[in-house]
Parts: structure tokens; sequence; C-alpha cells
């Protein structure tokens, strides 16, 4: 899934007065703590870092294993702290969960836009077949990730649908504790395509019934624990 999809930039000057700016700020600075934010799966990681040392525009940051294996896995970070204006995304250059410690460079302000979601999103185990059942004909694609009012299908050809419009999708969702998969139909509303190149990512937002609320709600909780339980795993 491409990460812009998380945040957007908001540029002050130009990038590189900016991501002078935000290195500048961080020399001036040395013990302060960071708070660092990444994306896994969905779930957002958030714990704070210490710099260990800042050299030419990188900085090389002492943090949690959790937190280094998850930027290790996205190669990217969010930093937050009361000296910046805006949020900061840095580019990581090196990541050891072993270590502790990341190199993150290419600084520069952003608003972090998953904030603004109402509910978290969260990545099936494996691929999730999904079918759109648009005015074009049926398009497959694969579940990229789901919340209680929005999915986001990955479709790996170029299709011309209608923002705002309203068609059925379907898809199936593997539960993990043994119990039976989590089959859907749900009318859904596409609000976004984002991508530059496929697959490309098709937004939807839904508004389930009860029941499916409540089975979508217990598979995104078990969800989460699992994904909470492979980082620690992976981190050690």
């Amino acid at each position: 899934m491409d990460i812009t999809d998380l945040y957007r930039t908001c540029i002050q000057k130009n990038f590189n007065d900016d991501q002078s700016e935000i290195f500048a700020i961080l020399k001036a600075n040395p013990k302060k703590s960071l708070k660092l934010i990444s994306y896994y799966k969905g779930l957002p990681l958030a714990y704070t870092a210490t710099m260990a040392s800042l050299d030419r525009g990188i900085a090389d940051l002492d943090v949690r294993a959790e937190q280094a294996y998850v930027i290790e896995k996205s190669r990217s970070v969010f930093i937050r702290s009361p000296l910046f204006k805006h949020d900061v995304f840095a580019h990581a250059q090196y990541a050891s969960a072993r270590k502790k410690a990341v190199t993150v460079g290419k600084f520069c302000y952003v608003e972090i836009m998953a904030e603004r979601r109402n509910f978290i999103r969260v990545a099936p185990e494996a691929p999730a077949g999904s079918v759109i059942e648009s005015p074009l004909g049926s398009i497959e694609g694969d579940l990229y990730d789901i919340s209680l009012s929005g999915l986001n299908i990955a479709v790996d050809h170029s299709c011309r649908l209608e923002i705002g419009a309203e068609m059925p999708v379907r898809f199936v969702l593997g539960n993990q504790d043994g119990s039976s998969d989590l089959r859907a139909n749900v009318q859904a509303r596409l609000i976004g395509v984002s991508g530059d190149r496929l697959p490309r990512n098709y937004r939807f937002s839904m508004d389930p019934d009860k029941l499916f609320e409540r089975q979508l709600s217990k598979y995104i909780i078990d969800r989460q624990i699992e994904i909470i339980r492979e980082i620690k795993e992976a981190a050690t």
C-alpha cells in the first residue's frame, strides 16, 4: 500500500529549507525525547525515542525494539515533538530491532491523516479475495485493510469507477481462532482511489448492519491482538 495514504505534506517554505530547519531544531535540542509513530498492518505503534547522534542531516535514534522492527518494514516513521510546528515524516536508512536503533533522514513536515479516521483499520493476515460488483461488471481485487466504517481494496488493473458511486462488495475474512470464516456482502460507496502505479487502492465507506458490525468488531479486535503478538515475537 502507498504510505502516502497515511499523511499529507505541510511544506512551509520548500522541501530543502524545511528539511534544514527540522534538522537544526533537532541539533539544538539533542537531549529532548521524541515520540515516534509507525503504522504496521494498519495498527498504530507509538513509543518515545532519544537522539544518539546527529550529523549531516541524519539522525541516529535509540528506540524500542518493537518500533525498530516496524520501521524496518515500512522504511519510514513519523516524529512528534513540541519542538516542531507540525509532525515530521522521515525516511529510515537503517533499522535494527536487535540493536534497538534506527537512522532517519529526509525530513518533512506533515499532517498524519490516519489519525483522523474514526476507527482503526487492520490488514488481514493473508490477502482476502474480494469482488466489487460495479456498473462496469465484477472487479476482482484483494482486501488490503478494513475498519468498522470502511475498506480498502487493491486492484491490479485500471478501472474507471466514479467517486461517490455505491455498489455491493463481497469478501471473506479468515478467522484465526478456528471459527468459521466471516463472509460479507456489503453496500459500499467509493470515496477515493490512490496509487501512482498498479495495484491501485480503491477506498470505500460502508455502514454495516448490527449483526455484521458485531462480527467485524470481534474480527478487528482479534486481529489487533495478533498483530501486536507478531511484533513482540519478531522484536525479541
